[in-house]
């Protein structure tokens, strides 16, 4: 009798489920949900009575390594069986679908499953750096730019769109345009001029704060060098000499 490996033979069950499919289930589930979050009624959904389970053999594949779902057999519930991260399994993709085959026998039949992983605001926003640090010089006139690096956010959509907002200072605004990709670029703009004289180090905090809820947000420290520059005359100490 020819024995089939066990992985050879689920293989070949879900090429013939995927030609043979004959109806499809659409579920969401939120990332990161614990074990034992409720899915959906999988039996119900499928017109499968739940005492009908065990003796048509109720069985459920997945088209990946790991089983992130499972099917209580006493009450046709489809639920949570291991934690799931949206960003490891799809990374940016937008939409996060993991594909179940459901066979039944007696008559024997196929079932698609589709279960969209949604996102959660899980990730806060992160800079390359703790510190950026600026060198300006003083001559450098009110007006002028510097592009500085942004956060980047691992969720999507909402949950990765930033918001930069600058501490509260003298001499700098930000100025946040949207890049051709869509993605916002920060650009630091001179208001007041650099003295050196008066302040030749200014730190500043660059905070980056996502769309999520609750909102999450990511910092980077800007140290900003004034260099200097020759706009002072030499200035002579003078004695003053009183004839009395």
């Amino acid at each position: 009798m020819l024995t089939w490996p066990t992985g050879l033979l689920q293989l070949l069950l879900l090429q013939t489920a995927w030609k043979m499919g004959s109806g499809q289930l659409h579920y969401s589930v939120l990332e990161d949900s614990q074990h034992g979050t409720f899915v959906g009624r999988i039996a119900q959904d499928l017109g499968l009575e739940v005492s009908e389970l065990v003796p048509r053999m109720f069985r459920m594949l997945s088209k990946g390594e790991k089983d992130y779902f499972e099917v209580n057999l006493q009450n046709g519930i489809l639920f949570v069986n291991s934690r799931i991260d949206r960003e490891e399994l799809c990374a940016k993709t937008a939409d996060c679908v993991l594909h179940l085959e459901v066979i039944v026998e007696k008559p024997l039949r196929f079932f698609h499953v589709e279960v969209e992983i949604k996102d959660m605001n899980d990730n806060a926003p992160v800079f390359s750096a703790r510190e950026k640090i600026l060198s300006i010089s003083e001559f450098i006139t009110s007006g002028t730019q510097f592009l500085l690096e942004g956060a980047s956010d691992a969720d999507i959509g909402t949950n990765a769109l930033l918001i930069y907002k600058l501490s509260p200072n003298n001499h700098f605004a930000l100025d946040s345009g949207n890049d051709e990709d869509g993605s916002k670029s920060v650009v630091l703009v001179l208001k007041v001029p650099l003295d050196r004289e008066e302040s030749p180090v200014h730190h500043l905090v660059l905070t980056a704060t996502d769309g999520g809820e609750p909102k999450l947000t990511g910092t980077v420290q800007l140290v900003i060098n004034v260099l200097d520059t020759n706009d002072n005359p030499p200035f002579i100490m003078g004695q003053l000499i009183c004839s009395c």
